[in-house]
């Protein structure tokens, strides 16, 4: 099979297809990994990009028309207690500006993040979670998660960390979207808010994939009975364009040596691809079309569970691991000769569908994606 096949070359898309430079025309399950949550080019976020680019790309930071208008439709959005903070452009650069925050807020330096989580590529983000950063940072701690042990002894680890009184922050991704969607119990989640509380530690959750509607609730935070001392939330803030936000605790500051801002944080172009986005999720049933996504998949990939494929996730993320590399590899060239796109990284396989894929559509998907990994 030729390298091109193997890695298609994509001209455009609409809704939930892509259509290749060879002719092809496939099903996207992966969606610009989970960033365009309401379908390729679609048909407001691009009116509303395109009119944008026509008045003003940039502005230095300095507002725009639609600043307020985003502003309110963030607070809307947000759970009570929790303030927007701005928006950034990547998930990375809205981590490391929640690190600033908590070090000005708790005059501590030193972070924490649990290991194969996902909070970016910068030198800091990426040596809290992964053992291959190839920069390692002294004041960045990786403890482990649960594919490495059991929650008691995790807690214990995180209990004895906190303890030393250095720690800014602890990152927390719900469901590891790079680690084969491991996620710890609402038990585990709750213990690790409680901690951090007990030791002034803040605790930050990192949506930026789980957020906005993706495993159903607007946010998975929300079925903890717990509430983060930030959150941070990105991907389909833009519907594909790029874009991220965090939002606060009341009682947490944004002090000026915190460096808020950059060259185009809130750009014009961003204002308007969120603004559109979250209108437009605002007039769909985003949670029944999640809870949709998550029966069809349930019932049609059941039967590998045990079958040496593990299935874990919810609402519109979903990965298949498998006992090895081996039969991934022959599982994913497989569902590529189906006119599937998926990716795969390691031992699993990630679906990550949009919420307006049409629910046969999706059905047929993945009965294909069984029959490939039988």
């Amino acid at each position: 099979m030729t390298d091109e096949r193997e890695t298609p070359v994509l001209l455009r898309g609409a809704g939930s297809h892509v259509y290749t430079e060879d002719g092809r025309t496939l099903v996207d399950l992966t969606m610009g990994f989970g960033a365009v949550f309401l379908g390729h080019c679609q048909a407001e976020v691009t009116a509303g990009l395109q009119e944008q680019a026509g008045r003003l790309l940039s502005s230095g930071r300095i507002p725009v028309p639609g600043t307020s208008r985003v502003d309110s439709l963030l607070s809307a959005l947000l759970p009570q207690g929790l303030r927007s903070g701005g928006l950034y452009s990547t998930g990375m650069e809205v981590s490391e500006f929640a690190m600033r925050v908590a070090a000005t807020h708790t005059g501590r330096g030193e972070f924490a993040g649990f290991a194969r989580g996902m909070h970016g590529k910068s030198a800091m983000t990426a040596a809290l979670c992964w053992p291959n950063s190839p920069l390692r940072p002294g004041n960045a701690h990786m403890l482990p998660f649960v594919a490495q042990a059991e929650e008691g002894d995790i807690l214990d680890a995180l209990l004895r960390l906190l303890a030393t009184k250095r720690i800014a922050a602890l990152f927390v991704e719900p469901i590891q979207g790079s680690n084969a969607a491991h996620e710890a119990s609402p038990d585990f989640y709750r213990r690790a808010v409680d901690l951090c509380r007990e030791h002034g530690t803040l605790c930050v959750f990192d949506e930026t994939l789980t957020g906005l509607h993706r495993t159903g609730t607007t946010f998975y935070f929300e079925s903890l009975q717990r509430q983060p001392d930030m959150l941070l939330f990105a991907k389909c803030l833009g519907n594909g364009f790029p874009v991220s936000s965090l939002a606060l605790a009341e009682h947490i500051p944004i002090h000026p040596g915190a460096l808020p801002g950059s060259t185009f944080s809130g750009n014009p172009m961003a204002l308007a691809a969120v603004e559109a986005t979250l209108k437009v999720m605002g007039s769909l049933q985003m949670s029944e079309r999640v809870a949709r996504i998550e029966k069809i998949v349930h019932s049609t990939l059941e039967s590998l569970q045990g079958n040496g494929v593990t299935i874990r996730g919810r609402g519109a993320l979903w990965c298949l691991e498998f006992g090895d590399k081996a039969r991934m590899e022959r599982a994913h060239a497989a569902i590529r000769d189906a006119g599937l796109l998926v990716t795969s990284s390691d031992r699993f396989i990630r679906l990550l569908p949009a919420a307006t894929i049409e629910p046969r559509l999706l059905e047929e998907s993945c009965e294909k994606i069984a029959r490939a990994c039988q």
